[in-house]
């Protein structure tokens, strides 16, 4: 290709709000270009790094087994509703109807749509089992559209999906994928680390995110340093080290308590004590419009995910002050036991705290030398807070918990029965019994390995990208179009390496020398050769490895050998 016919060139600048360095790049380098916030457009040189991405994967789908096949992006939404997966994605469904009225969901996910499709075949035990897989736009309507392509309302996805007939088979099955995308993180030259995750809205309870560890990641994980645990942050736990139960309980009380003091804060600044003293009290509302009171130690903070799990529950939202007067209570008044109507959930941490103070809280009173287990107690008592760095690993004795950002590159989900029970996805087994199939579900997205391997492959100059997904092999450039001898030999080149089947860019432009060098430090294309009147009197043409600093010279002949023994 010319770079003169290329259709999306370089810029100088770029809109004010962007700032992450995949985007920034991305932009200046003419691979990329926003329609609307988290909708992109890629252009000709982004396309070649997208099928390129694209066709790693496939070649590893294909290596396990698994078929390509497609199926409608817009899905009845009486599929979704069967699981209650409508409600699971509330406000980030894309929904749209037609002419007569029917409902669609603009496919997010395709977990239905594929048990669905499996089950009209009425699969034996024989037949699984079924790995499937497609390459198919989502959509979900994202509240904060950030960094470019990390997180967009429309994307490519490569999902894969297991059918299987014993949980045996799934788990086997689950760690092909597993080891699959190990070798496409391999080959895309990036090294995630596997966590242990929450599903989300996509259901099931044992699942993999693979992070790629990176500053301007939105995905913040846990790992230990000590042994080799790793959890995402709505994962992760930790063991509740003991604060104060060597402290004689004293006896319960009420006592005064101005009217100001609603809040942690202002409990530290009236009784002077440290946090994890006070209890703490959070209502939630279930999509179903129950209330749930999470009681925590004032040092913690609820979280929702570990919260919604305990409970069973699709979705939580926080208690309005309208929903708290229904009980009889409002902001800052929330009794930790005795409130008719509502589920009490605990931390594991008030076990590990000697009286208390707070729990219920009124106009001018209060309760101290509070106490779990003897003063209140609650029939679930589970993990339901953040982890924090610094805390004891759940898995070793001596390790501490790290925190790390950084990018998921890819999910593995370990589904269960959760989609083909009420779907009555079914295979008949070897005594003619028709059973549920064991799912698992699997996603890479394009646009975000993209923007991956961006963020870990530049340099303050541009892009670096592994040859396995670059748009080109080679970015040829002449320095001198005055000199017919120098613009002749480049053509020779750019001829010569087409021949060899060996992409190349080719900068034909009558742009300065310097543009040309930083265009093509921008673009990042693994090997740069240039031909120059210099370079021409050195015996032949200029060759370096974007992001090495070694340059030689090298015969136009010799060339194409040279590239080729890169591979």
């Amino acid at each position: 290709m010319r770079y003169s016919n290329l259709f999306g060139k370089t810029t100088k600048t770029v809109p004010r709000d962007v700032s992450v360095p995949s985007h920034k790049l991305l932009y200046k380098g003419g691979f990329i270009r926003q329609a609307a916030s988290g909708f992109y457009s890629f252009l000709p040189l982004g396309m070649r790094v997208w099928t390129k991405i694209q066709a790693v994967i496939e070649n590893e789908m294909d290596r396990i087994g698994c078929q390509r096949l497609v199926v409608p992006t817009l899905h009845p939404l009486e599929i979704w509703k069967v699981t209650s997966r409508d409600t699971a994605f509330g406000g980030e469904m894309f929904l749209t109807e037609d002419h007569s009225g029917s409902q669609f969901a603009i496919g997010a996910t395709a977990e239905g749509m594929m048990v669905e499709l499996v089950k009209k075949f009425s699969p034996s035990y024989r037949d699984l089992p079924i790995l499937i897989y497609q390459f198919s736009r989502k959509f979900r309507d994202e509240k904060r559209p950030r960094g470019g392509l990390l997180r967009v309302k429309e994307f490519m996805m490569k999902d894969a999906y297991s059918l299987c007939q014993s949980e045996e088979q799934a788990l086997k099955v689950y760690q092909k994928f597993y080891n699959a995308y190990l070798r496409i993180a391999e080959k895309l030259d990036l090294d995630p680390v596997p966590v242990e995750a929450e599903s989300g809205a996509i259901g099931g309870d044992y699942n993999h995110e693979f992070i790629v560890l990176c500053e301007d990641g939105e995905s913040t994980i846990f790992t230990c340093n000590s042994c080799d645990y790793a959890a995402s942050e709505d994962r992760a736990e930790f063991r509740r080290e003991e604060i104060n139960l060597d402290e004689e309980e004293r006896p319960f009380e009420i006592i005064e308590q101005p009217e100001w003091v609603k809040t942690m804060e202002d409990n530290v600044r009236h009784y002077g004590e440290p946090l994890y003293k006070y209890l703490k009290n959070v209502v939630y509302k279930t999509s179903d419009g129950d209330l749930v009171v999470a009681s925590i130690r004032g040092d913690q903070e609820v979280n929702e995910a570990k919260l919604r799990r305990v409970l069973g529950v699709a979705a939580l939202e926080p208690a309005e002050p309208e929903d708290l007067a229904k009980i009889g209570t409002k902001p800052g008044y929330v009794h930790s036991w005795g409130i008719e109507g509502v589920t009490y959930i605990g931390d594991l941490g008030l076990t590990k705290v000697k009286n208390f103070i707070g729990g219920q809280k009124e106009e001018e009173t209060d309760s101290v030398n509070v106490n779990y287990g003897r003063d209140f107690e609650y029939e679930i008592l589970a993990d339901i807070v953040m982890a924090e760095e610094g805390k004891l690993c759940p898995r070793c004795e001596h390790g501490k918990l790290e925190k790390k950002r950084g990018i998921e590159f890819g999910h593995c989900f370990k589904q269960d029965l959760f989609y083909t029970k009420p779907h009555r996805g079914y295979f008949v087994d070897e005594n003619g019994e028709g059973k549920p199939m064991w799912m698992g579900a699997y996603g890479i997205g394009i646009g975000r390995a993209m923007a991956t391997v961006v963020e870990t492959h530049h340099d303050a100059k541009g892009i670096i990208w592994p040859e396995s997904v670059a748009p080109y092999k080679v970015h040829l450039l002449d320095l001198n179009k005055e000199d017919s001898e120098v613009v002749g030999v480049a053509e020779d080149v750019y001829h010569k390496l087409q021949e060899a089947d060996i992409e190349v860019l080719y900068d034909d432009r009558e742009q300065s020398a310097g543009e040309k060098l930083a265009d093509a430090d921008l673009i990042g294309i693994p090997w740069r050769v240039i031909v120059s009147s210099r370079s021409l009197e050195d015996g032949g043409v200029e060759v370096k490895k974007r992001g090495e600093d070694e340059e030689k010279v090298t015969g136009v002949d010799g060339l194409t050998l040279l590239l080729n023994r890169s591979n």
